[in-house]
């Protein structure tokens, strides 16, 4: 496992249980810190995630709502709602991370954590986010969004 996979998953048990028992972020970061044990980089993307999921939490929801088909965010899985949110912030604020990584990732933590229908679901979402937000260049060398 990568180390910026391992930050992923993380992220993911700071994120839900922030979410679902309101545990302060730095006090599962220190836990998971020695529990798992990562890497300089691996912990330096780890709160990277977290501090922006929280920080930009409303643009990133936003965002994800503006996606969401037939869905309402609120009514998401807790785990699949947090999964987003991590791959989203990837794809608004991590000009480092590609869209391809970023979508593939978010992907197979769903499948891992969640279910197969999971990580259709959150492909379809961050798809659509990625071809929005990060255009590409055609020859010509202008903006063309979501073409590949």
């Amino acid at each position: 496992m990568t180390q910026r996979r391992l930050a992923r998953e993380c992220a993911l048990e700071v994120l839900y249980r922030l979410e679902l028992v309101g545990d302060e972020p730095e006090d599962t970061i220190q836990e998971l810190l020695v529990r798992k044990n990562p890497s300089d980089e691996g912990e330096t993307h780890l709160r990277r995630i977290v501090a922006t999921v929280q920080t930009r939490r409303r643009e990133i929801d936003l965002t994800l709502r503006r996606h969401l088909r037939r869905w309402r965010l609120e009514r998401l899985k807790m785990l699949d709602r947090s999964i987003l949110r991590i791959g989203c912030a990837e794809l608004l604020f991590f000009d480092d991370v590609p869209p391809k990584v970023a979508i593939n990732e978010a992907v197979d933590i769903a499948k891992k954590f969640s279910d197969d229908d999971s990580g259709r679901f959150v492909n379809g979402v961050l798809d659509g986010i990625s071809r929005e937000c990060r255009p590409v260049k055609t020859e010509e060398g202008k903006n063309e969004p979501g073409a590949e």
